[in-house]
């Protein structure tokens, strides 16, 4: 768990680095995006390659394309070996409220929280979001690639909730699921959908106007 300032680099996704250059915080995503080229695995040539293009285009101002990643090169058979199963990370549980300017961040796992979550707070997972209270700050679930990890909470009213690259803001979600129990996850077509969370059911979606779609590349 990270809190405050020490946590800002982690909470550096693309979804935060197309939030800022939507409201205007051009600086903020060049930044971001950068900070992800940084820390970015050498395997994960297509996503640098897409990360790399959308810094350009902020950069420049000027929308250009994603360069194809390089072919992979045939590598010499490796000898058989024997690997033990990974050991489970353990969900992160925070148990007080999550106050204003807090940044709780569940790497590599999933998230619970036993209380609310107070606007301009922020948490984030790799995994599942479960919110046992009110989540009146930002939520963003999956957040390195994971498109089917979920935000679950017993009343939404978020400033902003997200999965992957996927997002709504509190005006996009629908009056009569403000306030209440909902889901937050992305469709087979990466549009992220709230749906009401009903006791032994599971409700259809309802529809979001203004659902968000990320810079759909990333």
């Amino acid at each position: 768990m990270f809190e405050g300032d020490a946590a800002g680099d982690m909470f550096a996704t693309a979804t935060m680095a197309e939030l800022s250059a939507r409201q205007g915080r051009v600086a903020d995503a060049i930044a971001i995006y950068r900070q992800l080229l940084r820390g970015a695995a050498s395997e994960d040539a297509e996503r640098v390659a897409k990360w790399q293009a959308r810094l350009t285009e902020l950069e420049s101002g000027v929308t250009v394309a994603a360069p194809a990643p390089a072919a992979p090169r045939a590598a010499p058979a490796a000898p058989r070996i024997e690997v033990a199963a990974a050991r489970e990370i353990p969900t992160l549980v925070v148990r007080e409220p999550v106050r204003s300017g807090q940044v709780i961040y569940a790497q590599g796992r999933d998230l619970i929280v036993m209380a609310s979550v107070n606007p301009g707070a922020q948490v984030l997972a790799d995994g599942h979001i479960h919110i046992y209270g009110a989540l009146k700050g930002r939520a963003v679930a999956g957040a390195h690639g994971r498109r089917d990890a979920q935000v679950f909470c017993l009343a939404l009213e978020a400033e902003l909730v997200g999965v992957d690259t996927g997002y709504v803001v509190s005006a996009d979600v629908p009056q009569d699921l403000w306030g209440g129990p909902a889901r937050v996850f992305l469709t087979e077509e990466g549009t992220c959908t709230v749906a009401a969370l009903a006791a032994g059911k599971v409700s259809a979606p309802a529809p979001v106007s203004r659902a968000r779609r990320l810079f759909r590349s990333l």
